[in-house]
């Protein structure tokens, strides 16, 4: 129960990281174009 807040943290930053990950693709594959 001690590392509730820890792992919150931990948790809410991966989700971030993946969201950026994603939204950086989709506007890169806009810009580019459907380049695979």
């Amino acid at each position: 129960a001690n590392d509730w807040p820890f792992g919150a943290a931990l948790a809410v930053a991966v989700m971030l990281v993946i969201l950026a990950v994603v939204l950086v693709v989709r506007s890169a594959d806009r810009r580019f174009g459907s380049r695979t």
